[in-house]
């Protein structure tokens, strides 16, 4: 059995990383930290109750590489700014360990990026070449596989990518795109805030960032320098997935010829599944999946894409890369259908 370290499990991500690692045969979480707690991880997570037996470890700087130094491989789900700080004394200190970070904090490979987009100035910029970017299903699996150290995608990101990647791919996006993306409220984290307080959210919808989030430049990385994107985020009163509607022009192309671009790249991932008929959310809630469908007409391409922003979209994926880079089958864990209501 692998030993997985999480630091930082109190938040969302760290609680999907427990419950899903649970299932898993060749994986145990053998520590997971807090800054403040040491009591049990279901009393924090109760629906946990029954499935693990692990209680919280104070962490600070000293405890924090006793546990990279005792892992096989580290979770940091952490708030963004903090892996920066943190990650580059584990990476270190932990040569044997696989790290994967949770956090935006090493998705962009230009330091200076950080400072426009995530407001602070990048403390390691020297370790942002050796992360690899870790969205396996659009180009990344093999460099996944070969990676000691992975940084997973945006929520946002990993659904935009997922609907525009194949038409960026076979050469058929023909202008700038227009992305609308909206989230659940588990998105923004356990903490709330005054935008994400229940009584804020409940019954409302509004869009955040727009043109300005910082999901955007991962997206545009992704399809290439050249690509013109226009992305706008959305804040909905549910609590899991993101929905993804792309605009994409594509010229003359025929809608076979676009549907023939989704299924080259899609039709043997174990993920994707490609619907005739633009999908639901609820039938990705729980799960790693991602639902795309495809419509075509008068030279445009709207392409709907559904994932669960704590699966495919955060710790569903950091399962898959695990499964890749410590060379465990892919769907590891994570083989199961969504809850469907």
């Amino acid at each position: 059995m692998l030993r997985a370290a999480i630091l930082g499990g109190t938040g969302y991500g760290g609680m999907e990383l427990v419950r899903l690692l649970a299932g898993h045969p060749g994986v145990q979480v053998t520590a997971i930290t807090s800054r403040s707690r040491e009591d049990r991880v279901a009393d924090l997570h109760p629906h946990l109750e029954g499935f693990t037996d692990l209680r919280f470890r104070l962490e600070d700087d000293e405890s924090r590489l006793a546990i990279a130094r005792e892992s096989d491989i580290v979770f940091f789900t952490k708030p963004h700014g903090v892996a920066a700080a943190e990650l580059p004394a584990v990476y270190a200190a932990a040569p044997d360990a696989k790290l994967i970070d949770l956090s935006g904090d090493f998705r962009l490979p230009d330091a200076s990026a950080y400072d426009a987009w995530y407001g602070f100035t990048h403390p390691a910029p020297e370790l942002l070449a050796v992360a690899q970017y870790g969205l396996p299903e659009c180009g990344h699996r093999d460099a996944i596989r070969n990676a000691r150290f992975v940084a997973n995608p945006g929520c946002h990101a990993s659904a935009s990518i997922l609907a525009l990647w194949p038409l960026a791919r076979a050469g058929l996006v023909r202008g700038r795109v227009g992305v609308s993306s909206v989230t659940g409220s588990s998105g923004s984290g356990a903490s709330p805030s005054a935008g994400t307080h229940h009584p804020e959210r409940f019954t409302n919808f509004k869009a955040y960032r727009p043109l300005r989030h910082q999901h955007l430049p991962e997206i545009v990385g992704a399809l290439g320098a050249n690509a013109r994107v226009d992305f706008v985020p959305h804040s909905a009163p549910f609590a899991r997935g993101i929905y993804v509607t792309a605009f994409v022009p594509v010229g003359d192309a025929s809608a076979e010829t676009v549907q023939a671009a989704f299924t080259a790249v899609y039709a043997d991932e174990p993920f994707v599944r490609l619907r005739k008929s633009p999908p639901d959310l609820r039938a990705v809630v729980g799960t790693n999946l991602a639902d795309v469908g495809v419509t075509c007409g008068d030279g445009v391409a709207v392409v709907t894409v559904i994932i669960d922003n704590l699966g495919k979209g955060m710790a569903g994926t950091a399962v898959q890369n695990m499964n890749l880079m410590c060379g465990f089958p892919e769907t590891t864990a994570l083989d199961r259908p969504g809850v469907g209501l």
